[in-house]
């Protein structure tokens, strides 16, 4: 039997109980500039920040909105500036001081969904993508240090975001480090 491989970890965040947008199905109607599809009606942009976002929970140093968006602590940002992650994006929250909308900006993995449903053919999204499953056919190592993400984003509606991951190294520092939060990962291991 062979021996499996620990190639990195899925970070999945804890809910902060905060919505950037709104809900999976109708986006803040206040948010006149938010990128959306015209016929879906869902948004276009999953990297767009509310400048009037509040965070409801400020315990976190790693959390993820309702909808699909991680939020980070300032020291989880000095924390990965000092251990030279440069592929990572802090966008300030300006109703959260101290907080960032965070997302990683390549390190590509390649992942398939299980199910999708419901293509708009005006903006090229489906409703929902679920079921992600990492392609391990060309990893015959572990992940180098540092921040990753699937290629594709998953969930439904407004909630969609990517898969994020990091590396068996990445994770000892940010534990060592003891920001909260970042417990919440789930091996990823060679078949």
């Amino acid at each position: 039997m062979a021996t499996q491989l620990l190639i990195g970890y899925e970070i999945t965040p804890w809910f902060n109980n905060s919505w950037m947008t709104g809900s999976c199905d109708k986006l803040y109607p206040e948010l006149k500039d938010i990128p959306k599809c015209l016929v879906c009606g869902y948004r276009t942009d999953f990297r767009y920040t509310n400048p009037d976002f509040k965070l409801r929970r400020k315990s976190l140093d790693y959390s993820g909105t309702y909808d699909g968006v991680t939020i980070v602590s300032n020291k989880f940002k000095v924390c990965c500036e000092e251990l030279g992650y440069n592929n990572l994006v802090f966008v300030p929250l300006p109703k959260a001081p101290g907080f960032f909308h965070f997302y990683i900006t390549d390190n590509f993995l390649t992942y398939s969904a299980n199910r999708t449903e419901k293509l708009c053919t005006a903006c090229g999204q489906y409703e929902s993508i679920v079921g992600p499953a990492i392609d391990l056919d060309n990893i015959h190592e572990p992940l180098e240090d540092g921040f990753y993400q699937s290629d594709l984003w998953f969930a439904s509606g407004n909630e969609k975001r990517p898969v994020y991951l990091i590396s068996p190294e990445t994770m000892l520092k940010l534990k060592a480090a003891g920001l909260t939060g970042v417990s919440t990962a789930y091996p990823i291991k060679t078949d």
